[in-house]
């Protein structure tokens, strides 16, 4: 890899920022939103200071690309995360140039780029990027400081409130403060620390990230740890940790977590300060998780991302040290074939294209409940099903966040019958009135879901009625069917529900 200037002249590390935009912009662009985005956005209208699920910037971000910048689609709704997944990999360049110059900075990069999680979670409207781009931010500044730089007084305060921005994005960041005071406690030179202004400001700084959290939960009985904390146990469960282990291997690519293993493996790391830093950072979130996932069921291989993240700069030192040349082939060789596959999902979650021959349908291909949303919300206003509706019903979160991104704002949103996660938390919840209960269906399915709908809208309304079926397609292809049953909800107060997975 060159070390100064690139084709065009322009420096490679531009080079890699650019396309690595550029392939998440497509990303961005082709795929319509996720359930758990679809559920962001329609919380985070609300701008509520905090969350059920996680703390409030991940679902601040698209609410804001809504009011702010106009977005009425998944490339829009998507911005703040393609800058912040961007800004991520800046961040980790800076850290591995730091630890091992240029080449080792380009590699981290580049590593950053490639690996699946970091692509990803630059695209999609999760917490998971402005967690990564505030635990990088404040990761270069640790490197720098714990170099012996704790006389410049701006890298404690820059750390502070990087670390407040991954305090105020999900829960995973208050492993790092634990990391860094079991690091201070074992290395002599970092005592000091603990006598510098610079340091308590860094801790004030970054409380801020955490005061929303804990005013919401004060407020709310403490829901939102009550539900992660009944995520955690069940036995041991070797299946579900074999599985765990296999997906943490697709998220990263293969040999970017042996290359990681290896590192935390390497006896000689532990010796140097700076490196020894890393590393215990990184260990917080790879031992704990892996833990639960040897303990538990129903997990997700991400948890565990942000201590590999942290584990790239010293990968990129190493590559950079002369394994490149053969780690490079490898690389590339594993990366693109599994980046192709990926934008072919992509293209067929979209369109269809790989079954648009097939009639009918195969068993397999089921993108519900991803509704593309202006096609969604074309369909339902010319149905005029939602003439007269007070509100909107479901009977899930998934659902319920579907219904609620694609449609807007002008109908609250009230779940029945199922879990509320945050929706429990928003006027929609305890209102009644005139209800349109909505479902997301296959076409194929369309009448066992609304007889379903039906019965259940008849529990709380014997008069409940099927408005009509509407069909959205999917590329140029009638698929998805959403059943409308209007009934009248009496108001109610209800608790927070405790949801499974986000």
């Amino acid at each position: 890899m060159a070390a100064a200037r690139g084709p065009l002249g322009i420096a490679p590390i531009l080079w890699i920022l650019a396309l690595s935009l550029l392939w998440r912009v497509f990303f961005a662009a082709v795929l319509p939103l996720g359930t758990d985005e679809a559920y962001a956005l329609a919380v985070g209208r609300s701008y509520s200071i905090s969350f059920y699920d996680h703390p409030p910037l991940g679902f601040w971000a698209p609410a804001l690309a809504e009011d702010v910048l106009g977005a009425a689609g998944p490339l829009g709704y998507r911005i703040p995360n393609l800058a912040l997944g961007t800004l991520a990999v800046w961040f980790l360049y800076l850290s591995g140039r730091r630890l091992g110059g240029e080449k080792a900075g380009l590699w981290t990069a580049l590593l950053a780029a490639l690996a699946p999680f970091m692509a990803l979670s630059g695209v999609m409207i999760l917490p998971d990027a402005p967690l990564y781009a505030g635990m990088t931010g404040a990761l270069y500044a640790l490197i720098r400081l714990a170099q012996g730089e704790t006389d410049r007084f701006w890298l404690w305060v820059f750390g502070g409130l990087c670390l407040a921005v991954a305090l105020a994005s999900k829960y995973q960041a208050g492993l790092l403060p634990i990391s860094l005071l079991i690091w201070i406690a074992v290395t002599r030179s970092a005592w000091g620390w603990l006598a510098r202004p610079g340091f308590w400001l860094a801790v004030g700084l970054a409380m801020l990230g955490l005061l929303p959290v804990l005013l919401w939960n004060i407020g709310n009985g403490w829901a939102s740890f009550a539900f992660h904390g009944g995520r955690a146990g069940g036995g041991v469960n070797p299946a579900n940790f074999a599985l765990m282990v296999l997906a943490q291997a697709l998220y990263l690519l293969p040999v970017i977590l042996v290359w990681g293993v290896g590192r935390l493996m390497s006896r000689d790391l532990w010796r140097d300060p700076v490196v020894r830093l890393l590393i215990l950072i990184a260990l917080g979130p790879i031992v704990m998780f892996n833990a639960i996932y040897l303990f538990s069921g129903g997990t997700l291989p991400h948890w565990s991302m942000p201590g590999w993240m942290v584990l790239l700069p010293l990968m990129g030192v190493w590559l950079a040290q002369g394994a490149g040349t053969a780690a490079g082939r490898w690389l590339i060789g594993i990366a693109v074939p599994i980046h192709l596959l990926l934008a072919g999902i992509a293209l067929h979650v979209q369109t269809g294209f790989l079954t648009a021959a097939s009639d009918p349908l195969p068993e397999w291909d089921n993108s519900v409940p991803l509704i593309p949303m202006a096609e969604t919300r074309a369909a339902m206003a010319a149905s005029g099903h939602l003439n007269g509706a007070d509100l909107l019903a479901a009977t899930g979160w998934t659902e319920a966040g579907h219904i609620a991104a694609a449609l807007g704002r002008e109908h609250p949103m009230r779940v029945i019958d199922g879990r509320a996660h945050h929706f429990a938390f928003m006027p929609g919840q305890s209102m009644g009135g005139a209800a349109r209960l909505i479902g997301i269906t296959r076409l194929t399915e369309a009448e066992g879901l609304a007889l379903d709908l039906l019965e259940t809208a008849r529990q709380h309304d014997p008069g409940a009625r099927l408005l009509g079926i509407v069909t959205v397609e999917r590329g140029s292809r009638p698929y998805f069917a959403l059943p409308v049953v209007a009934l009248s909800l009496d108001p109610v107060r209800l608790s927070a529900q405790e949801g499974d997975e986000f």
